[in-house]
């Protein structure tokens, strides 16, 4: 409990690294669940295109 009002009043004391320290991880959590959106959809393309049996051609590091 000792801890927890201390870091509740220095968060108070310290707005602007609070909301910086916020807005670093919340861009972080949206940065990554964009990555794995992105490569779980790429892997569902191919995987669809394999089942036709046509060839996926990918140029080299365009992701």
């Amino acid at each position: 409990m000792k801890y927890l009002r201390m870091a509740l009043r220095n968060m108070k004391s310290n707005r602007m690294r609070t909301l910086l320290t916020l807005l670093g991880v919340a861009v972080a959590v949206f940065v990554f669940a964009f990555f794995e959106s992105t490569r779980h959809t790429m892997r569902n393309v191919v995987t669809e295109a394999a089942k036709d049996n046509n060839l996926v051609v990918m140029k080299e590091n365009t992701w």
